[in-house]
């Protein structure tokens, strides 16, 4: 009895740290497209000014992140000659616009990380 207890509030704690469905998050829904499009040169030692690996390095630049990727000015178009081939494509989706413009409107929360990233924070 005390095995089902225990694997009951177990079972009840995880489902309460997931992300309530319908709402983006930077680990589940942002920092996908960041990893694709993003981070060959928001990266240290790379041409971009500020790296956009973690929640904690990409969430001050949330605002400016919105307004670059609105007017499509960020990723730069490989097309464009005055930029190095960077995503091998020309910029982001409309979907992939949406889903970073919607994550600032909502204030850019952070979610839940997956559990490896919990487990190394712990160290």
């Amino acid at each position: 009895m005390l095995r089902l207890s225990l694997a009951m509030a177990i079972t009840a704690a995880t489902s309460m740290a997931a992300d309530p469905p319908g709402s983006i998050t930077f680990h589940r829904d942002v920092l996908p497209i960041l990893a694709k499009d993003c981070q060959g040169c928001h990266r240290p030692g790379q041409i971009a000014p500020m790296p956009f690996l973690t929640y904690e390095t990409t969430r001050p630049w949330a605002q400016q992140i919105k307004v670059v990727v609105s007017s499509k000015k960020m990723p730069p178009a490989v097309s464009n000659p005055h930029f190095p081939v960077l995503t091998g494509r020309d910029g982001l989706t409309q979907a992939e616009i949406d889903i970073l413009v919607k994550w600032v409107d909502s204030g850019a929360p952070e979610g839940t990380p997956p559990a490896d990233e919990r487990g190394s924070k712990k160290k």
